[in-house]
């Protein structure tokens, strides 16, 4: 299933999550801070992930805020400001360089650094139980 098959309301999380991708190839191309739109490579990274991640999970993929760097990386965050829980996804800018997965719950943290989607799939759940 894809998402374009389905009928979402406009506020679901997948909605919302791919709107703000979306979003992020409307920005300027640059800012005096440097690249404000993500690559094409970060880009179809971050939504490869989305996608196969809501195909597994449904409507339990939580929304996600999505950003880049100054080099045009992406980073999607899901975070719940009640239980101080985050999970990042770090698209990166470059094909020869590698997403990584940061998680933290209160003073825990760590990093992931070789990415799946399995991988993501994991921590999202994990996120979801937070």
């Amino acid at each position: 299933m894809t998402v374009a098959q389905t009928t979402r309301p406009s506020s679901s999380p997948i909605t919302v999550t791919l709107k703000r991708l979306v979003a992020l190839l409307e920005e300027d191309e640059t800012d005096e801070y440097g690249v404000l739109q993500p690559s094409q490579a970060a880009f179809k990274l971050a939504m490869g992930f989305v996608l196969e991640a809501y195909d597994a999970m449904g409507d339990r993929f939580p929304k996600a805020s999505a950003s880049t760097d100054e080099q045009g990386s992406i980073r999607l965050t899901w975070s719940k400001l009640e239980s101080d829980c985050e999970v990042r996804l770090i698209c990166p800018a470059q094909n020869d360089q590698i997403a990584y997965l940061y998680h933290e719950l209160g003073n825990d943290y760590a990093v992931e650094r070789e990415v799946t989607v399995s991988i993501l799939l994991s921590w999202l759940e994990w996120f979801g139980r937070a």
